[in-house]
């Protein structure tokens, strides 16, 4: 199986290197229980013939359960029909694929870094080894590259040195924003498509119309999640808490929806989170619902206002409160979570992952089972973002084949935590993830998920 092959490289990590793709490994073929040569070209994407030219002691015989052939290449099987006589002059025609049986997709991480951050690309990598295992249990054939890339523009340029790069239909990577405009370049010349999950490309980068940017910028974040909460909570009294901390984090969104609110002709009133019992009163609404946010994102802050607040609403059960929070909110579930149902709390993020439901911690438990330990508790989770991220476009090219970009919409799948939402960008005319979440913890202590 692909997978347990690919899973060779946690156990012999010398094994990655800019200057191989463990070719070794990876163009090896463990025939199954009913295999046949001719299947087993067709699933790889080759002739028969070019099946026969790599294994030679196969031809006019069975291939055998538990036999290891040998899968040439795309690149290796181009060299073997140019050194062959050719009898007539072929001209190629465009051929559109609507699903793809097989599929070549190159991971490029610094592997071998030796730093706190890599421990989360190993775990990204082996969520997506469980979405190459998963579509395996669905009979797709995936063949994956691990290339180590280290962390500087002159690594990526040795890796893309590498022939069988070329032949890939999907790169996933790099981590460093300074390896990014050579592979963007590198991708849109041989039309790859390249998933950028911790770096993006930019704007003014030029046109890369194969690059999608999976991982969503805190300013777009914040610039949607301001529309969605302006048109959901119309006509409420929305309270700036002000604290005078140094962090200002919170200043992109209030900023935000200062502007979209004011073209409503609706004002954001001010309180102090030291203010008394008045000062309270004054700024809220004892006939409205009130929308309270935070300056800042710090816990330090939600604990002094929860406080306080508790207070408040026991003597004033009048005042109906609401609360608009931040992703960093979603860290401090652990001790806070009774008082976001309590306060009617709404986070935005680009990401959620839900504890409390089955595929959540039916996730979690296949990790473990895969790997022999679990996630690191960190948010997002790196393993669930490689695994929908390596689901999301692994099926989607399976099942769309060339027509993914266009109609990659259609997909109707359910994440683990990382929802995608691609759209063109209409500056490099590549594709940048939109999604926004609204993550509402209701007083009937349920937990809504709002797109």
């Amino acid at each position: 199986m692909k997978y347990a092959i690919i899973s060779l490289l946690f156990l012999f990590p010398a094994f990655l290197s800019a200057q191989g793709t463990l070719e070794s490994l990876q163009n090896i073929y463990q025939v199954k229980k009913g295999d046949t040569a001719y299947g087993i070209a067709t699933s790889h994407g080759i002739s028969l013939e070019e099946l026969y030219r790599a294994n030679p002691e196969i031809i006019g015989g069975k291939v055998k359960k538990g036999m290891f052939i040998v899968i040439p290449t795309k690149t290796e099987a181009a060299k073997q029909q140019q050194a062959e006589p050719q009898t007539r002059p072929v001209t190629a025609q465009p051929v559109i694929n609507t699903s793809f049986a097989s599929l070549r997709v190159a991971v490029l991480l610094p592997f071998e870094e030796k730093s706190p951050r890599a421990a989360k690309f190993l775990e990204f990598y082996q969520g997506f080894l469980m979405a190459v295992d998963s579509l395996s249990a669905q009979g797709k054939n995936v063949s994956v590259y691990a290339l180590n890339t280290g962390s500087t523009a002159a690594h990526i340029q040795q890796v893309l040195e590498e022939p069988e790069l070329q032949s890939m239909q999907l790169i996933i990577g790099p981590a460093d924003q300074s390896q990014v405009p050579a592979l963007s370049d590198f991708c849109q010349q041989y039309g790859i498509k390249l998933v950028l999950p911790f770096a993006n490309l930019k704007s003014a980068s030029g046109i890369h119309s194969t690059v999608y940017n999976a991982t969503s910028q805190s300013a777009a974040v914040q610039q949607r999640a301001s529309s969605l909460f302006a048109g959901r909570f119309a006509n409420k009294n929305y309270v700036v808490l002000n604290t005078d901390e140094p962090d200002d984090k919170g200043r992109g969104l209030l900023d935000l929806m200062r502007t979209k609110l004011g073209e409503q002709g609706i004002s954001m009133r001010q309180m102090h989170i030291q203010g008394d019992d008045e000062a309270y009163k004054s700024a809220l609404n004892q006939f409205r619902e009130n929308c309270i946010i935070p300056d800042n994102v710090s816990i330090k802050t939600l604990n002094i206002f929860f406080a306080r607040l508790k207070t408040f609403a026991e003597q004033h059960p009048e005042y109906k409160i609401s609360l608009i929070g931040y992703p960093e909110w979603q860290t401090y579930t652990s001790s806070l979570l009774n008082e976001f149902y309590k306060f009617d709390t709404y986070i935005y993020s680009s990401y959620y992952r839900n504890p409390m439901l089955e595929r959540t911690t039916e996730f979690e438990r296949s990790f473990v089972h895969h790997f022999g330990y679990g996630m690191a508790p960190t948010f997002p989770r790196y393993g669930m973002l490689g695994f929908d991220l390596g689901y999301y476009f692994m099926h989607g090219m399976a099942m769309l084949g060339d027509r993914f970009d266009q109609e990659q919409h259609t997909l109707r799948y359910q994440p683990v935590q990382h929802p995608f939402k691609f759209v063109k960008d209409p500056d490099t005319q590549g594709f940048a993830n939109e999604s926004t979440l609204i993550i509402h913890y209701s007083p009937e202590q349920t937990i809504d998920v709002i797109q």
